[in-house]
């Protein structure tokens, strides 16, 4: 197996490095290839590289097998004086910096959620080979913010 299969669609600025096949799922192992970062806190663009590190994502599923993204991302030093962070990690577009689950999983998980109960998501989200548990579809409503009355279509003006 040499190639990933072309219907996996890689997040961008990341190289594929590799990529194992298991009964348990799909992992990808994929680089950054960008040469510089822009600080979060300043917004001063470093090309220094402090070190990498690697995070574990979950990606939507290929024909019905769980992906797991094994990312290796680089931390920068931050270049200016004043700036109160030192060190930082780059951010990818398609990526939140706090989840463990892609932009594109969380959607679809969110989804699943507000379609059914939780106890049918949570059957529903196995059978496509993303397995979740029904406590993580409650908890996806309630950290859903609320629609302000004024922005919702049902209320009448007078």
């Amino acid at each position: 197996m040499d190639t990933l299969p072309a219907f996996y669609e890689p997040i961008d600025v990341m190289h594929i490095a590799a990529w194992q096949e298991s009964p348990e799922g799909i992992e990808v192992i994929a680089l950054s290839s960008r040469k510089s970062a822009v600080c979060p806190q300043c917004h001063c663009r470093s090309h220094n590289k402090h070190s990498r590190y690697v995070r574990m994502l979950r990606d939507l599923p290929v024909s019905g097998k769980p992906v797991i993204l094994v990312l290796q991302a680089n931390k920068w030093f931050c270049l200016h004086r004043f700036c109160p962070m030192r060190v930082f990690t780059e951010r990818f577009e398609g990526i939140s910096s706090s989840q463990r689950n892609t932009d594109r999983l969380q959607l679809l998980l969110q989804e699943l959620a507000f379609s059914m109960s939780a106890k049918a998501a949570e059957r529903c989200s196995k059978a496509i080979g993303v397995p979740t548990s029904h406590d993580t579809f409650l908890y996806l409503i309630r950290a859903t913010p609320e629609v302000p009355i004024e922005d919702c279509p049902f209320r009448f003006y007078r």
